[in-house]
């Protein structure tokens, strides 16, 4: 049985998805490794090729045509042979030290009656040739080491909050919600980190820096100047994710887990309006209504609570100068992690 897939979506990443590929190997049998070759133009198809060849008990490639980062996944999930379930980009890596203890933890939850739905880890930012230059950790939240319930987790701040690369589903959860990724657009990953949460009922929180996030390349989905260029498309996500579940199907959520969602929503909200005022034109400015008017026609009492949680008032501060106060807050964090 294959403990762990590993699905890395890759589009033109040439140039870097051999160091992401080799960083994986450590994993050793029983990791599922399948590239997903998103329609590329330059060598990508051909370096995951060699690499399926020379590692035929680890390394799957799949070719498609151009989807998108959430049409890669999509199919990574379809095609799993694994327990567990984890995207990784292709410009990042995974931790040797840490990827090879995590195998060991799997081990230990492979019993049907003892199987995780969720293990956390912490992850690291690498920039410009540094690594670790930023690592987040949850520890406030959560004790590693065991397995926990959602009533073992304490309240997580309203800073802390998942990254795709902070979590391992269980593969069966996520093909029984169904989840379905859309596909040609950016910042999918907010979907794939929110919605399987509520179907998760046992969580282990694995306490190593396992994923290595880079950040600073310009062509990056993250870098400012892109997301201004796609902010329709995180505007739709920042909906999606909204309404994704109404106030009361997230009250009957155990605190730890309600709070954390509505901070999550919060937080895109927050996030988005503040990249919907920088951008400041009729356009954007335009997006920030109707987003707000979506969840307010979706569920008013979800409208009203998120407007209340401190990140969602940042959001809505009146006037010019609530829209400075905001973007000013979203710039200092950017330059606290380096982004």
């Amino acid at each position: 049985m294959k403990l762990l897939t590993i699905t890395v979506p890759c589009y033109n990443s040439a140039a870097y998805v051999e160091r992401c590929l080799d960083s994986l190997l450590p994993a050793g049998s029983e990791a599922d490794i399948i590239v997903i070759d998103d329609g590329s133009t330059d060598a990508t198809g051909e370096i995951a090729d060699r690499y399926a060849a020379r590692y035929p008990e680890m390394v799957r490639v799949i070719h498609q045509e151009n989807g998108g980062h959430g049409a890669g996944i999509n199919q990574g999930l379809k095609h799993a042979e694994g327990l567990y379930f984890k995207v990784v980009d292709s410009d990042d890596r995974l931790d040797r030290a840490s990827l090879e203890k995590l195998m060991a933890v799997l081990r230990g939850f492979t019993a049907e009656d003892e199987r995780l739905d969720l293990l956390v880890n912490d992850y690291v930012y690498d920039q410009a040739g540094q690594q670790a230059v930023f690592s987040v950790n949850y520890r406030v939240s959560m004790s590693p080491g065991k397995a926990l319930t959602w009533e073992d987790i304490r309240r997580f701040p309203v800073h802390k909050q998942f990254m795709i690369h902070s979590l391992i589903y269980r593969t069966q959860l996520l093909r029984d919600m169904p989840l379905v990724l859309p596909g040609h657009t950016f910042y999918e990953d907010n979907l794939y980190i929110y919605q399987p949460l509520p179907y998760t009922r046992r969580i282990y929180y694995f306490n190593e820096p396992l994923y290595g996030y880079f950040i600073g390349r310009e062509d990056q989905s993250i870098a400012e100047k892109n997301i201004l260029g796609r902010l329709d498309q995180l505007t739709r996500m920042t909906e999606l994710v909204a309404t994704c579940y109404t106030l009361e199907a997230l009250r009957a959520l155990p605190k730890a887990l309600r709070g954390y969602m509505l901070n999550n929503c919060a937080g895109m909200l927050a996030t988005t309006s503040a990249l919907q005022f920088i951008k400041n034109t009729e356009e954007s400015l335009a997006m920030n209504r109707r987003m707000w008017k979506t969840i307010r026609d979706f569920d008013e009492a979800l409208y009203l609570n998120l407007r209340r949680n401190p990140l969602g008032r940042t959001a809505t501060l009146p006037g010019k100068a609530g829209q400075r106060t905001l973007v000013g807050g979203y710039r200092f964090v950017r330059k606290i992690i380096r982004f």
